[in-house]
């Protein structure tokens, strides 16, 4: 498929939590593939499913993209933070991910924050050119991940 296409933004609730880990799913089983390989590294399923439960229970903004009424993309934002934007690889480059980006910026907004902040893998770099042509910007800080093969993950920031 190709072209942009407008979809619907809802807030997400405890019954999305399905969609949540099946958008990520997904997404990251492609997107991820040269940093977990899944025969060694098998998409962690239950510590995303807990992940996306605190999310959804806790203080995190979650929305989540509907497309033709099936999930196809999700967000979250918690304080100044941009956390966890995923699409499914078969509408990536239609601009569902702006979408997604630019309504957690704005909740970032309605908080009262003129800064926010992310954390991405440092060797996503499809994500990392996606943030980078958004104004984020490299904030020279990195840490390992909690999970193995503990890749690197590096901070962004930028103005609002």
């Amino acid at each position: 498929m190709t072209g942009i296409v407008e979809v619907d933004l809802r807030i997400a609730v405890a019954a999305d939590l399905d969609a949540c880990v099946a958008v990520q799913r997904a997404s990251t089983v492609v997107g991820y593939a040269h940093i977990f390989d899944q025969a060694i590294y098998p998409f962690p399923a239950q510590v995303v499913s807990d992940e996306w439960t605190e999310r959804l229970q806790g203080k995190t903004s979650v929305t989540i993209a509907m497309l033709d009424q099936v999930p196809v993309g999700v967000v979250g934002s918690i304080d100044d933070s941009l956390e966890a934007l995923f699409v499914v690889p078969e509408q990536w480059n239609r601009g569902i991910a702006s979408q997604l980006h630019d309504h957690a910026l704005a909740q970032i907004v309605s908080r009262g924050h003129s800064r926010a902040t992310l954390d991405v893998l440092a060797a996503n770099t499809r994500a990392r050119g996606f943030y980078e042509r958004r104004g984020w910007v490299l904030q020279g800080q990195s840490r390992p991940t909690g999970w193995p093969p503990y890749p690197e993950l590096v901070s962004y920031s930028r103005g609002l």
